[in-house]
């Protein structure tokens, strides 16, 4: 209880003294405005009011060291923000390094803020020239400078990836010029759309350099096109990161970004830069027909060629069937030559043979005839003497000699063994047959 009575018994400021304390300090500490460096971290417009209370940091080495919430009410916006862009060529946005003027003010209820009434665009243009410079350094340190520069692009280049937006009057501008062209060129093109200015055009735009990367073999050249908005908002060109996309893309990266002086990083980087998106839809046209115009003379100096090669290869043969005929003829007349004395050397020669072997015949037949009436004769008489034989050993004259041929059932009987009682037995003579029956 006694500590609870010293608490209570404590002198004590109420937070309304306290922050009324801190805004009298404040108050007659700084009575005067300041310039002041910073980054804009957030912008926070609200159109409806036209104020802003944008979020001001400072960074080292990437972190930040000390923020602050500013206020610029509506008046002096419009005029600060009109004399930045008529100098810096670009509107005040998030991620800007700026100078501003700014009263520091201490309210009991928002606390602690800088109401800015002035800007200092050509500081902010300094820091942008600046940060455009480090880009450009530390791409050639880095060696990828002139690296896009120096792709062999494809001999035609038809197919073309298009970073922009679908609704602006440039894109519009440069289908136009290369879809309608007098030569009837055809080109094929996909549109990847991408902000191409404000907070968040970088990482839009180096997204869909991924997305092309990804089917980067169907196309020949990207193609980064923007018109219509002037040259506000051109810095995001000279973001690092940005124009290293840009300069390692592994294809020839086409620039037509609307304005002829004072190139962006990302331009400079490039394959080839043109100041408007027409100019980059004629700079392919233009390609297209020096191509066609080369294959045409070609194809000219094909065709003479070929008809110099004809006429004088019709020529050659014209001499050569000369020649031929000619050697032809000779060779004919030689060999008609050749072959009668051949011919006549072969008629000799085969009657030559001829005779040879028909004399040859002549003593191979008589010596044959000789030895066959030999063989004959000899025969002969082997045959006459054997015929007499054959007559002698016939049935009739062996019956004639007193011999007899007994038959039982037509077989000639050689055993009386074989008999039977009451065989019926046929007997021949040299004249006449008898009839017997065996009675054993």
């Amino acid at each position: 209880m006694d500590s609870e009575r010293i608490n209570i018994d404590h002198k004590y400021h109420t937070l309304l003294e306290l922050t009324q304390s801190v805004e009298s300090i404040i108050n007659k500490t700084y009575t005067n405005s300041y310039w002041v460096k910073a980054e804009i971290a957030k912008l926070n417009f609200y159109p409806k009011s036209g104020h802003c209370y944008p979020d001001l940091v400072e960074k080292q080495n990437g972190k930040v060291v000390a923020q602050m919430r500013a206020i610029i009410w509506a008046g002096p916006f419009n005029e600060m923000s009109s004399k930045f862009t008529k100098v810096t060529n670009e509107k005040i946005g998030d991620g800007m390094t700026v100078l501003l003027r700014c009263i520091v003010k201490f309210s009991p209820i928002y606390g602690l803020s800088l109401q800015v009434n002035d800007i200092e665009p050509s500081f902010t243009l300094g820091e942008l020239v600046k940060e455009k410079q480090n880009s450009i350094d530390r791409l050639k340190k880095e060696g990828k400078f002139n690296k896009n520069k120096q792709l062999i692009p494809a001999l035609l280049i038809q197919r073309l990836a298009i970073i922009s937006v679908e609704t602006s009057k440039g894109y519009q501008d440069f289908i136009k010029v290369i879809d309608k062209n007098d030569w009837g060129y055809k080109f094929f093109h996909m549109l990847f759309p991408a902000l191409l200015q404000g907070d968040g055009a970088v990482n839009s735009i180096t997204s869909q350099l991924i997305s092309i990367n990804k089917i980067v073999h169907h196309f020949d050249a990207v193609l980064i096109i923007r018109g219509g908005g002037g040259d506000i908002g051109l810095s995001i060109f000279d973001n690092y990161k940005l124009a290293s996309s840009v300069a390692d893309f592994p294809i020839p990266v086409i620039t037509g970004i609307g304005h002829s002086t004072n190139f962006t990083v990302s331009e400079q980087v490039s394959f080839v830069n043109k100041i408007t998106p027409t100019e980059v839809g004629y700079y392919l046209i233009q390609r297209f027909h020096n191509l066609s115009v080369r294959i045409k003379d070609m194809e000219t100096k094909l065709l003479e060629k070929i008809t110099g090669i004809l006429s004088h290869n019709r020529e050659i043969l014209k001499h050569v069937h000369t020649n031929l005929k000619v050697t032809t003829e000779r060779l004919v007349y030689q060999n008609n030559f050749d072959l009668k004395d051949i011919n006549y050397k072969l008629i000799n020669s085969l009657q030559k043979c001829i005779n040879e072997k028909n004399h040859l015949l002549d003593n191979r037949f008589s010596l044959i005839k000789n030895q066959t009436n030999r063989f004959f004769v000899e025969n002969n008489h082997k045959i006459i003497s054997l015929s007499e034989n054959i007559r002698l050993l016939h049935p009739d004259n062996i019956l004639k000699r007193g011999y007899s041929i007994t038959l039982n059932e037509g077989k000639v009987i050689k055993d009386a063994s074989l008999l039977n009682d009451g065989d019926i037995l046929e007997t021949t003579f040299a004249e006449g047959k008898t009839i017997s029956i065996v009675n054993k």
